[in-house]
């Protein structure tokens, strides 16, 4: 009696654990997005990008070391080689300010890697979910398919034991049903490569599946506004790298201009340091002290020149990159809104006609087959084209999606549930 206790104590935890599981694996589209945001390892790099990029800013002013040194010759009396000076060397202050304006340029440039990498990782996810939703839906047209020739089979099966029908009805039903059985394998195993991308984008173990049952739900009407390019978190990467080119080189042209060199020197003498026995009096006025202020001036411009053409160049390649840029994306996005257009007509067809007339030809087809009023020939036909708009149908639905998808990622929009 304990040990049917203890077993059905033990049958009810795993059902409850196996329950929370699931639940716990389904998610909405907004949490698979939330979760990706938390998770994937590429958007936490950007993260750690942004922050060194910060951190670089505070090298702007890198002022060069400070030079300490003691001078005692024993031979100089009290001459200013008995000494204590320190020295330091500063640009000129316009290089400081140049190089924290280039610092804080590549600042903003790594930022805009990171929204971008944010906006890509939205679209992925979202992406990846939709055709999760498609492929369960293909898997559900051809486990139905398996129900209708299943029974088609049993049906030529016995007609054949009562004489009514020949071999080859028993025969073709036979192979629709093995066919359908490879076609549901082969789905089920995309379901699967689906899941395990949604995954990797996640950066989870869990294994997901969509709130929703089917896709009749489809994205809302894309809002159609005049697409500026120039807005795209695309063309914004290109356009801080023009912005860091320029930077760069209004801090070469800086070079040009002198550094400066500071000393101040105080006189030393150590009574106790005297190897050749030399008198070595200290100034009755006081300690000597002096300085020294230098300018050093670039008198060879060769290579300094040549950097400056170099990153003149480079803005010319930014600039030229940044147009090809927009370009680029206007014609992608008007290619999608093509293909936008193109699915909406086709999701309207089936949505008022092509889907009923597929569901009505199943219906009518079934009972006439049953009823003898058509031969299995017909009926096989007649089932094939079903399950052909079926397909089709959810194949344009996914298409009309993912056009979707695509159009907001090129906005820059997130993407509506």
């Amino acid at each position: 009696m304990k040990k049917y206790k203890f077993i059905v104590l033990a049958a009810l935890l795993m059902g409850f654990f196996n329950n929370l599981f699931a639940q716990n694996s389904v998610k909405s589209l907004e949490e698979c997005i939330q979760l990706a945001l938390d998770n994937n390892l590429t958007l936490q790099s950007g993260k750690i990008s942004v922050e060194r990029a910060k951190d670089l800013q505070g090298t702007a002013f890198n002022i060069s070391k400070t030079t300490l040194s003691i001078v005692q010759d024993p031979t100089s009396g009290g001459s200013p080689d008995n000494s204590l000076s320190i020295s330091q060397s500063f640009d000129f202050p316009t290089v400081y300010t140049t190089r924290h304006s280039l610092l804080k340029a590549e600042t903003n440039l790594e930022q805009k890697y990171f929204e971008l990498s944010k906006n890509e990782l939205v679209k992925e996810v979202t992406s990846a979910y939709y055709q999760l939703l498609y492929a369960n839906q293909v898997v559900n047209i051809f486990l139905e398919q398996d129900s209708i020739y299943s029974k088609f089979l049993f049906l030529a099966t016995t007609k054949l034991k009562s004489g009514e029908s020949n071999r080859l009805e028993q025969m073709n039903a036979e192979r629709l049903y093995n066919e359908n059985k490879i076609e549901l394998q082969k789905a089920e195993k995309n379901v699967e490569n689906i899941r395990l991308v949604l995954q990797q984008w996640m950066n989870t173990d869990q294994i997901i599946k969509p709130k929703e049952n089917n896709l009749s739900t489809v994205l809302p009407t894309f809002q159609y506004a005049e697409f500026n390019a120039v807005q795209s978190p695309i063309a914004m990467i290109y356009e801080g790298k023009q912005e860091v080119s320029a930077k760069n080189a209004t801090l070469q042209k800086n070079q040009f201009l002198p550094s400066f060199d500071f000393s101040l020197r105080n006189q030393l003498l150590i009574s106790g340091f005297n190897p050749y026995d030399i008198n070595r009096e200290r100034f009755t006025g006081g300690n000597f002290m002096g300085f020294e202020v230098g300018m050093s001036i670039p008198l060879f411009f060769g290579e300094q020149r040549a950097n400056i053409r170099a990153a003149n160049k480079h803005i010319e390649i930014a600039q030229i990159q940044y147009q090809s840029t927009i370009q680029s994306l206007q014609k992608e996005f008007e290619s999608y809104l093509n293909e936008y257009s193109n699915a909406k007509k086709n999701l309207d067809y089936y949505i008022n006609t092509g889907n009923n007339q597929a569901e009505e030809m199943k219906r009518i087809s079934q009972l006439s087959y049953e009823k003898g009023e058509i031969g299995y020939v017909e009926y096989i036909q007649n089932l094939k084209t079903v399950v052909e708009i079926h397909l089709q149908y959810r194949n344009v639905i996914n298409k009309y999606n993912q056009t979707i998808i695509n159009l907001n990622y090129l906005q820059g929009n997130k993407q509506k549930q």
